[in-house]
């Protein structure tokens, strides 16, 4: 943690409405490695099967084989989408719609930032952040690997929030941060 704290710069407020597409988005972001690695290993088997059967001159047992060898490797990796996809709806439907309003407000002068969602108030200590990663259209801040906080960039009020939004998250994390330039 850095110890010279953004001053200067006045408070960033981000304010958005929680849409079930944003948690689709950033739940496919968090699992996207394991997911092509699964898509990896299932071709690599796909096209080695296809090799031995046709060395040994057997591509008709092979399409007779294909669904078992085949189609349920690929059904395992929809399925595993398909999880994702109703985890996040299931999610989102459990919310009651105040709790779909977020808003955040990141300073340089405070020890942490404050959020809000429904009735609920937190202030969260910069000490409690583990990372906070960019993609490209959200921000994730990593409490642990486990409570993971979605920041849509369509949330801050202008464009010229976001450098500012990065710069305290830089000067109160350090190297905790992966964020582009």
């Amino acid at each position: 943690m850095s110890s010279n704290p953004v001053t200067n710069e006045s408070p960033v407020y981000i304010d958005f409405s929680l849409e079930r597409g944003d948690l689709f988005k950033a739940s496919l972001q968090l699992v996207k490695r394991r997911l092509l690695i699964g898509v990896g290993i299932v071709v690599v088997v796909i096209a080695g099967l296809i090799y031995f059967f046709a060395l040994i001159d057997e591509l008709g047992l092979l399409l007779q084989l294909s669904p078992m060898f085949i189609g349920f490797p690929i059904l395992g990796i929809a399925g595993q989408l398909l999880r994702i996809h109703a985890t996040c709806r299931r999610y989102f439907l459990s919310l009651s719609e105040s709790q779909r309003q977020i808003s955040y407000m990141f300073s340089g002068t405070t020890e942490g930032y404050d959020l809000h969602h429904g009735d609920s108030f937190n202030h969260i200590a910069w000490t409690d952040v583990s990372k906070v990663v960019e993609q490209s259209m959200f921000f994730l801040i990593y409490r642990n690997p486990f409570a993971i906080h979605l920041v849509p960039k369509r949330g801050f009020h202008q464009d010229s929030d976001i450098p500012r939004f990065k710069s305290i998250v830089r000067s109160r994390l350090g190297n905790k941060c992966c964020l582009e330039p």
